[in-house]
This record gives structure tokens, sequence and C-alpha cells, in this order.
């Protein structure tokens, strides 16, 4: 009897451990740039772009259960995260709303979004401190020291314990306070304490701060930038072609690596609603790359 329970709990032990084995395999995170893919005809070439800084409109996920990333991490609308179709997994990037000027860092992990006319899809916790209920305008810039040291720790040696657990985990580690600057949160002008971070190297315990503030945002314009042309034959063209569509298009002279293009832009738009509406308009030319941009208003 003695001997049986003994073989019993051998086997219940190995079993066990293989379970444990087998979970853990899932959870390893690993460095991810990934394959040329399409959106609803619309074709993105991930790369690790550290010069990567854009401006365009941010969607909120708002899934309720959390998703395996393609890099093996977890997208949790609990943690501030976001989802990128073409920069590296992981990047850690700087989101500004530049409607009201908070900005904080945020760890891309995943692909998305879904719609073609929106650049970024933030967690729900992101979207919180930005103050973004649906979407926004925003201004999504690599922070290239980093994002490269994050993906160094993660191609390195120590790639079997940068599991998800780890990611965020503070036990021990005490809660950090990123304090804001120039945020004004009340009528007493206290500065607002973000207990939140996000911890880049769980062996080591570094941890980079979210950096949490806000900033002045100066008045500006927004149009889109739709392409450019070598010869302004082929630029009037196209605004002849775009008329009967939408008509409020301007054509530029402009310098790009040292030689004169001629730029197709629209005249300022009213509002995000009509930015992304000529946006489809635009999209359905086959212009698939053309972005929005801001221009500081004149005083």
């Amino acid at each position: 009897m003695f001997y049986f329970l003994l073989h019993f709990i051998f086997v219940f032990f190995l079993l066990f451990s293989d379970n444990l084995h087998a979970d853990d395999k899932k959870k390893i995170i690993t460095y991810e740039v990934g394959k040329p893919y399409k959106i609803k005809k619309k074709w993105y070439y991930p790369k690790n772009d550290l010069n990567y800084n854009e401006i365009g409109i941010a969607s909120v996920n708002t899934k309720k259960k959390d998703t395996k990333t393609k890099n093996g991490e977890i997208f949790s609308n609990t943690r501030v995260l976001a989802k990128h179709n073409t920069l590296a997994l992981p990047t850690i990037v700087r989101v500004t709303n530049l409607k009201n000027g908070y900005a904080i860092n945020v760890r891309i992990n995943d692909r998305g979004p879904k719609n073609n006319f929106r650049i970024i899809e933030l967690s729900k916790k992101t979207a919180n401190y930005l103050k973004i209920e649906n979407k926004a305008l925003v201004n999504v810039k690599v922070i290239s020291d980093l994002s490269i040291q994050e993906q160094n720790n993660i191609k390195g040696n120590e790639v079997s314990k940068y599991t998800n657990d780890n990611l965020e985990k503070n036990v021990a580690l005490g809660k950090e306070k990123v304090e804001s600057e120039n945020l004004l949160t009340n009528k007493n002008k206290k500065k607002e304490e973000i207990k939140e971070f996000i911890q880049i190297d769980a062996t080591n315990k570094k941890k980079l701060k979210l950096n949490f503030r806000k900033i002045t945002i100066e008045p500006y314009y927004l149009r889109i930038n739709i392409t450019k042309f070598r010869k302004f034959k082929d630029a009037s063209e196209l605004k002849i072609k775009m008329k009967p569509i939408y008509d409020k298009i301007l054509i530029s002279l402009g310098l790009f690596d040292g030689q004169k293009y001629y730029k197709v832009t629209t005249v300022p738009v009213r509002n995000l609603n009509e930015a992304e509406y000529i946006l489809k308009v635009i999209h359905k030319k086959g212009f698939n790359n053309a972005k929005l941009f801001i221009e500081n208003k004149k005083k």
C-alpha cells in the first residue's frame, strides 16, 4: 500500500510538472516583427521603425476579455497597452492626445486596429489616462532608447524568463509614483500621482515610468496629405479627378530628400469625423498612404 501511494504521488508530480512546463511555454514572450499582411485591401509592412512619429486617429479597445498577442504577451484593457499595425512587438511609444495635451508612455504589444483609417488602438486604461472615450487625434512617437532596451532584453539569453506574468508584476517592488507636471486636477492645483509603471526587465527589476503629464497644445489646423508628384501636371490631373467627390484640394511645391515635389493636400478640415470621411474617399481612389497632419495657426 505504501509503495502504491508513493507511485501515485510520483506519477501525479510528473503530470503536474509537465502541465506547468506547457503553460510556461505558452507564456514565453518573443520579439516579433512579422510578415506583410492585408486588411480590407490595404497592405501593412511591419518593421522596427525607431524613427516612427505619426499623427492620426486613435481607437479604444472595448473587449472585456484578455487576448493573447502575436508575440506571446497578453493584451488587457486593465493595463497601459496599445495595438499598432506595423511597429515591432514590443515597442515603447509616447502617445499624446492633441485635444487636451495629456501624454503617456505606452507599450505596443499586438496588431491593430482593423480600421484602416486609425493608426493605433488603445487599451481602455490607456484611454482613461488620456481622457479619450471613443476616438481622438493623437501623436504617436517611438521612444527609441526604451524600445531598444526592451527588445534587446527579450532577444537575449533571458527570453524564457520574460513571461506576461512578470511584465507588470510588482510584488516586493513597491509602487513607484509617477508625478505629472503642469497637470491641474482640482481647484487646489494639486499634482496628480499615478501609481502605475511598465516593468521592462523582470529579472533585474528595472521599471519604465509611464511619465504621464499634460503639455500645452498650440492651436492648429488639421489637414490631410494625400500624395506627392514630381510633375505639376500629375498633381493637377489628380485634383481634377477628385473634384466631383471632394474639391477642397491644394497643390504646393515642397522638398523631399533634396528634390522638388508637388504636394497634394486638403484645406483644413473641421473635425475628426470629416477627416475620417475624406480619408475613406481618398483611399477608394487608391491613395492608401494618405495621412493626417497638423499645421500651427499663425498668431
